[in-house]
């Protein structure tokens, strides 16, 4: 079954609102200051680059928001 193209985008838009709170809420927000500063500097101090790519997708809220958008997803 098919859904119609302004279905789709209103369930397009209707996703992208949580996405856009949960990763500025991670990335901006007092209640993750602790774990994101902890993030950034071990990030800054690390060698490995794995590593601090890793660290960094919890800095970025570009990042941040794809992840956030695959959990939704997936528990859509």
């Amino acid at each position: 079954m098919l859904m119609p193209i302004s279905r789709q985008l209103a369930y397009l838009f209707l996703l992208a609102i949580p996405i856009a709170c949960t990763s500025g809420t991670i990335t901006h927000e007092e209640l993750f200051r602790e774990p994101r500063d902890w993030c950034k500097g071990k990030n800054e101090g690390c060698r490995s680059i794995h590593i601090r790519k890793f660290l960094y997708l919890f800095t970025c809220e570009y990042c941040v928001s794809h992840y956030s958008a695959g959990f939704f997803l997936l528990n859509a």
